[in-house]
Parts: C-alpha cells; structure tokens; sequence
C-alpha cells in the first residue's frame, strides 16, 4: 500500500479531529494507526495550512472554525 502524502495525512487528522472533538491525540492516532507523537508533531503544520486544531486544558483535542 502506498503512503499517504503529507497533506493526505493532515486532512485525515483533521477529519478523525472534527468526528470526535475533545479527544487526546494517542486516541486519534489509534484510530488512524499512526503513534501519537506524529499527530502532536503535525499540529502547528495543520495550522500553517488553515486545518486549526485547539487543545484544551486536558489535552483534547478541538477543531477551530475561524469566523469569516
């Protein structure tokens, strides 16, 4: 199976994100069967592409919807 790119990668965490908001990031990673580190580490690039992601004060993770 090829690897997914870069972006791929983002969306789908973003994606898992969105679908359960409030989750830690060891939990999306299972989901997506990726370590937990690699979707930590990918938060500030999501950010650079507009995929905003909050985390709150017990590690949950949130999508952030910017106000147009």
């Amino acid at each position: 199976m090829a690897r997914k790119t870069q972006d791929e990668r983002l969306e789908s965490i973003y994606n898992k994100v969105e679908q359960h908001p409030g989750e830690k990031p060891g939990f999306i990673a299972q989901l997506l069967g990726l370590n937990r580190s690699e979707v930590t580490r990918a938060l500030p690039t999501m950010e650079d592409r507009g995929l905003f992601v909050s985390e709150d004060d017990r590690g949950g993770l949130w999508p952030f919807f910017k106000k147009k």
